[in-house]
C-alpha cells in the first residue's frame, strides 16, 4: 500500500497520515497481537495501533499461564486432564457469587474450552512460542496452566510481537484509536487515531477492537461497576485499560453485556510494605460492624468479591513474631489514615469505630477456633493463627483487581452485535472488550490470558478470510 510505504516521509514532516489496510487492530496486548498474527496467517495486510509506549497490555503483566485441557503438551508429559473436570470446577466457582446471574453462558464456555486447545498448540506451531512449566496454581491443583519457557506474560507477548515484526507486520505505539469510522449502513470501514506526530486515518476492510477492559478508569467503574469505585489506582491491570473500546462502540449502538464485574486478584491495601496481605489466608477479616464475614482461605477472586461486598472491611493483625516485618510497615503507616493500633482488642475496636462488644466476641470466637482447630467458617488448621499478641493493628482492605468481566456482545466469530442481535459489519472484539459471557463474578486461573489469545486468534482468522 502506497500510504504505508511512504509513512516515514509523512511522519518526518509532522503531517497527518492516511493509510489503507485489510485489517486494523486497536490494541497490542495479548488479544491484539494474537489477532494480528492470525489475520496475517490468513493472508491479510495488517496494521496494529497501540496507545501506550509499550506493547503487551495486561497480558504482559500476568504470569503468562494459559489454561487448556487435553493439549498435546499435557499428553507428552503424562498429565491427565479433561474438559469435563475443568467445566465442573468452572461451574463450582461461578456459583459462589451472585447466584441469580444469567451468566456464564455455558455454551460459550464450552466453545472456548475447545478453541483453547487450538490456540495453545497454534502458538507453538505457527508463532514459535514455547512452554516451560505446565502446572496448577493455588487452589487449582490440576496441571493445566501452560507457562512460557523462560518467564511470564511479557515473554508470551514478546514472542508474538517478535514474530509479527519478523513477518513485517507494522505495530505503531503511542497511537491511540479514538473513533471507529462507519459507512452509511453503519458498517465499520476504518478508524481514526492520534499518533505522536498527528492524526492517523486508517481505511480498513475489517476493524478488531482489542483495547482491554476498564479496571483502571474510576469514571467507567462508577458508571458500570459502582461497587468497585476506589479500586482503579490499586488495580494490577495495565495502565491503558480505561474503556476506550467501550466508549467508541457506544456510539455505534453496540449491545453491552449486563452484570459487569471486576476480575479479582485478592485483597489490596494502601500502605507501603503490606502487599503480602493480598493473598494471606492466615489473617482475619472483619466488617464495619466488627463481625467476621468470610473464610479467608478462599480463591483470590472470591476474596475480592467478599471484600467488595463487605461494609468497611478491615484486616486484623497482631504482633506475633511472624508478623514482625509487617508490623514495621503498619507502624510506618499509622499517619496515613489507613491503619489503626490498639494496645488491647477493646482499644483497637474503638480506634476502628466498630462496636466493642461485637468485635471482642469476634476475636474470642476466632481464637477459640484457632486453639481447638475447629473454625466456624471452615478455615483449615494450618492457617488458623490466633490474634493474641499486643499491640493489635487493623488496616483498611480494598478489592484487588486485574481487569473487568464486561464488554460488548459478540457471536462465536467475535463479531460485535447490536441490541437487536444483528451484526455490526466488519467490526470484531476480543479479550476484555468481550469476555462477560464466560463468567459470573469469579475468575478462573489461566483463563483471561487464554481468552485474550483465543478470541484474538478467532477474530483475526474470521476477519482475514472474509475480506470484501
Amino acid at each position: 500500500v502506497e500510504a504505508l510505504k511512504n509513512k516515514e516521509v509523512s511522519e518526518s514532516e509532522g503531517e497527518d497520515v492516511e493509510l489503507d489496510v485489510d485489517v486494523v487492530v486497536a490494541g497490542a496486548g495479548g488479544t491484539g497481537l494474537a489477532a494480528a498474527a492470525s489475520a496475517h496467517e490468513n493472508g491479510a495486510e495488517v496494521l496494529v495501533l497501540e496507545k501506550m509506549a509499550n506493547t503487551g497490555g495486561s497480558t504482559a503483566l500476568s504470569g503468562g499461564g494459559i489454561s487448556a485441557t487435553g493439549s498435546k503438551f499435557q499428553e507428552e508429559r503424562g498429565i491427565e486432564d479433561s474438559k469435563e473436570s475443568w467445566m465442573e470446577l468452572w461451574k463450582e466457582r461461578q456459583a459462589t457469587s451472585n447466584p441469580d446471574s444469567q451468566f456464564p453462558d455455558y455454551e460459550r464456555v464450552d466453545y472456548f474450552m475447545d478453541e483453547a486447545i487450538v490456540t495453545t498448540e497454534w502458538l507453538v506451531d505457527y508463532v514459535g512460542h514455547s512452554y516451560g512449566d505446565i502446572s496448577g496454581f493455588g487452589l487449582d491443583p490440576v496441571e493445566r496452566l501452560h507457562f512460557p519457557e523462560g518467564g511470564g506474560g511479557s515473554v508470551l507477548t514478546g514472542n508474538i510481537e517478535q514474530f509479527l515484526r519478523d513477518e513485517g507486520v507494522e505495530i505503531r505505539t503511542e497511537t491511540e484509536v479514538t473513533e471507529i469510522i462507519v459507512d452509511d449502513e453503519g458498517n465499520a470501514v476504518g478508524v481514526l487515531a492520534q499518533g505522536p506526530d498527528g492524526k492517523v486515518t486508517v481505511n480498513a476492510k475489517k476493524v478488531i477492537l482489542a483495547t482491554g477492559g476498564y479496571a483502571r478508569s474510576e469514571e467507567m467503574l462508577e458508571k458500570y461497576i459502582p461497587e468497585a469505585v476506589g479500586t482503579a489506582d490499586l488495580s494490577a491491570a495495565a495502565a491503558g485499560t480505561t474503556g476506550d473500546g467501550m466508549v467508541m462502540t457506544e456510539k455505534l449502538d453496540a449491545a453491552v453485556y449486563e452484570e459487569p464485574w471486576v476480575i479479582g486478584l485478592g485483597v489490596a491495601t494502601k500502605v507501603e510494605g503490606t502487599s503480602s496481605l493480598m493473598m494471606d489466608w492466615s489473617k482475619l477479616y472483619v466488617n464495619g460492624n466488627g463481625e467476621r464475614f468470610t473464610n479467608e482461605q478462599i480463591h483470590y477472586a472470591i476474596a475480592t468479591n467478599r471484600i467488595l461486598e463487605a461494609d468497611n472491611p478491615w484486616i486484623i493483625i497482631d504482633s506475633a513474631e511472624e508478623n514482625a516485618e509487617l508490623v514495621q510497615a503498619l507502624e510506618a503507616g499509622l499517619d496515613t489514615g489507613e491503619v489503626v493500633r490498639g494496645e488491647s482488642v477493646e482499644a483497637l475496636a474503638e480506634e476502628m469505630g466498630v462496636p466493642v462488644d461485637t468485635f471482642v466476641d469476634t476475636i474470642e470466637t476466632y481464637n477459640a477456633g484457632a486453639q481447638n482447630g475447629n473454625d466456624e467458617f471452615g478455615k483449615t488448621e494450618d492457617f488458623l493463627k490466633p490474634v493474641e499478641n499486643s499491640p493489635f493493628y487493623a488496616i483498611k482492605a480494598y478489592g484487588k483487581t486485574m481487569g473487568t468481566f464486561a464488554g460488548v456482545e459478540i457471536n462465536d466469530n467475535m463479531q460485535v452485535l447490536r441490541e437487536d442481535g444483528s451484526i455490526i459489519g466488519n467490526l470484531y472484539a476480543g479479550g476484555e472488550m468481550a469476555n462477560k459471557a464466560l463468567y459470573n463474578q469469579v475468575y478462573m486461573s489461566g483463563s483471561a490470558v487464554q481468552w485474550a489469545l483465543t478470541s484474538g486468534r478467532l477474530a483475526g482468522e474470521h476477519a482475514a478470510t472474509n475480506l470484501q
